[in-house]
Order: structure tokens, then sequence, then C-alpha cells
């Protein structure tokens, strides 16, 4: 078990037990790992044969989220003198707003950040939008931060993008390193903080994360609405199991990452293996992937803008070494999962951020693959998500 930093441990958060995201904040982080593990082998105690579980434990405890979502609200009953709340969504309570005061997993300044748009769209009187009744302007606010270089992108996602522009970026730059600040247009009504149009008000447009391995580091670009682990650190941590699981490999290997985003993976498997073929649905991370890896000179690497479902076949036509999968939170598709089972190559490494998806597929699997590693990896400390990586080998 790797030890958390010695990072301060604040006091208790002021919204702890009404937020709802940090649902274990009053426990020692030490007890923290000791629930998740054991929440990781309840979920899989349906598969036979597993080996014991490592745990890594997170390198950073606090402030460690590269990405968050706050969504606005207004304020009922009325308040006099008050009528916004920029904040978190209660868990349980969707149409509520939990105006955030505080919060110790992005950087400190997130919490200025906050109060200085909130102010500001006090001030401008650009009104907040009612899920109810489907008015208003302001729904979202998104911050990306880098932890390893000193880029941090805010994203004001709005219904139809008509605010007073100059003032809002004055409100973020007064008190937030922003590096890109960016308008984004969501008129439909589901409640999400993917835009459909996007307008770059300062700098690229887009922040470059920088992850550091023992031998070599790689750089990644990340635009508004690319897919990257939300624990830079902890994914550094991730990534460097990964890539010595893959030099394990025998010989010279190909390996295939589907469901890739922006290439996270993909691209840090590139020192540790001939070919990388990554697949994945979004247009935007596809263009990153292959941005980052022309950045860092790969031409091992491919990207293939798909659905894993449907490409899958083709690709393992390739005879990959290895492939590695790491899905979203309702896990493979089921022809995705088929695929596999029928061509079966010869090691899979699951990246899983749901344990009960993840029992689900290692069940399918299982007539043909076990399960000869299994790793719980922390990245999202205080609250009750928990990573898995299991390493499957052909029967």
């Amino acid at each position: 078990m790797n030890p958390p930093s010695e990072t301060s441990t604040p006091s208790l958060c002021r919204h702890f037990g009404t937020c709802g995201g940090c649902s274990l904040q009053d426990k020692p982080y030490d007890a923290q790992l000791v629930l998740k593990k054991e929440k990781v082998l309840a979920a899989l105690a349906g598969v036979a044969g597993l080996p014991a579980p490592s745990v890594i434990g997170a390198p950073d405890i606090w402030n460690y989220r590269n990405k968050m979502e706050f969504s606005f609200g207004d304020v009922y009953p009325p308040v006099e003198g008050r009528w916004l709340k920029l904040g978190m969504k209660p868990k349980g309570r969707w149409y509520e707003i939990l105006d955030l005061q505080e919060c110790h997993l992005p950087s400190p300044e997130a919490a200025k950040l906050l109060a200085s748009v909130r102010a500001w769209a006090e001030h401008e009187k650009v009104p907040p939008y009612n899920s109810h009744k489907k008015i208003g302007v302001l729904r979202h606010l998104v911050i990306r931060e880098a932890k390893n270089r000193p880029e941090r992108m805010v994203l004001l996602v709005t219904t139809d993008g008509n605010i007073p522009k100059a003032s809002f970026i004055e409100a973020v730059q007064s008190v937030y390193p922003a590096t890109t600040i960016l308008l984004g247009s969501n008129a439909k009504e589901s409640d999400t903080a993917i835009s459909d149009s996007m307008e770059i008000l300062t700098g690229p447009g887009f922040i470059t994360e920088t992850l550091y391995f023992l031998d070599g580091a790689v750089d990644y670009r990340i635009s508004p609405h690319s897919f990257f682990q939300t624990n830079t650190k902890g994914t550094e941590a991730l990534y460097a199991l990964l890539r010595a699981w893959t030099r394990e490999l025998p010989g010279t290997s190909t390996v295939l990452d589907l469901y890739c985003g922006g290439g996270g993976i993909a691209l840090s498997m590139a020192g540790a293996a001939r070919k990388v073929v990554g697949v994945e649905l979004n247009p935007s991370a596809v263009a990153d992937a292959k941005a980052n890896a022309e950045r860092n000179g790969f031409r091992n690497c491919e990207f293939y803008c798909a659905s894993v479902e449907l490409l899958l076949p083709s690709l393992l036509d390739l005879r990959p070494e290895a492939v590695i999968v790491d899905p979203p939170r309702a896990g493979l598709h089921v022809k995705a999962s088929a695929t596999l089972l029928e061509m079966a190559p010869p090691v899979i490494f699951y990246v899983s951020c749901n344990p009960e998806s993840l029992a689900r597929d290692l069940k399918v699997l299982e007539p043909k693959y076990a399960v000869d590693r299994l790793v719980v990896v922390d990245l999202f400390p205080h609250t009750d998500h928990v990573e898995t990586v299991v390493r499957l080998s052909a029967r």
C-alpha cells in the first residue's frame, strides 16, 4: 500500500453531510482504503479464483481533482438580495443547488472563483437557468487544472452565450490563474455541461498536462470535453502499473486501448510497446489523442474515431498481445464482450471505475479468462468511488 502524501488534513468541510460528494471525509485515510478494498471484494465475490488484492493509495488526498463541474440555480423560495446559487447538486436531489463556499478537492483558489463568478452574475443580472421552467442563461461552470504544469481552464456553459464577456473574463482572472477561458452554449433541455458550440474568450482553448514516469514523461493536450482521469498524481501511479505489465509481455508487443479518450493510457504505453492502437467515439478526444501523439513524437500510436463494438473485430485481427479496456461506468458493451470472448486475445488489462459492472464483465469472460492480478487504486480520496485494475490471462 502506498502511503498518502503528508498534505495537512483540513477540518471537516462545512458542507460535509449535505453535499454528499465526500461521504468518507470523516474517516482516517487508511480506513477509507480498507473500506474501498472491501467494497471491491464484495462486488467481485461471485468471480472464481481471485488473487489477493493489492492497494495503491492516492499520492495526494486533498486538492487532487483536476476537473470540477459546478451548477447554477436560482434561490427558491426567494431571499431578499439573493437570487442565484453556484455550487454542487446534493446527492439524490438533482433539482437543488448547494451554494458552495468551500471545497478541498480542487485547488484552493476554486472557492474564490465561485464567489467571484457568483458576484459577477448578480452584478450583471445574468439569470441562472431554471430546469423546471426551462428559462434562464447560466447553466454550468467547469474548471480543469493541470497539476504538474501552471495551466488552468474555465468553461462557462450557458443557454445561448449571451453574456457580458469582458466583465466575466475580469471576474475570473481577478481571483483564478486561468490560462484559457471558454464560453459554451447548450440549449438542450438535458442538464449536462456538454456544449453544442464553443467560443474561446482567452488563451488557446485547451490546457496541457504532463505525467511523469521513472523512465520518461508524456504531455497531454486536454480539451474542454476530453476524458482525462481526474486525479493527476494518482493517474501517474495507475499508468505506471499498466506500463510495467505491458513490459512483461513476450517479445515486441501490439496493444489495443479501447475507450481511449484523449489517449491517456495509449500514450503512456508508447514507450513500453511496439505499437499502440486506440479507439474512441468522441471526435474531439480522438483529435486530442492524435495531437498528443504528435506533440510527444510518438510514431507508434494510431487512433480511430469509432464505436468499440463495431471496430473491435478488425482490430483483433492485428493479433495484439494485450487489450486494455477502460470503459465508462456501465462497463463493456455486450457486443465488445462477446467479441473478446470469441477472439480471445492473450491478455486483457481491465481498468474499471465501477466494481459492479466489472464483476458482470468478468463473469462473462470467465469461460476463457482467469484473473491473475487484482489491484485497488484510489483516485478519489474521501469519496466512495474506487478504481480497480485487473489482469486477465487466457486459460
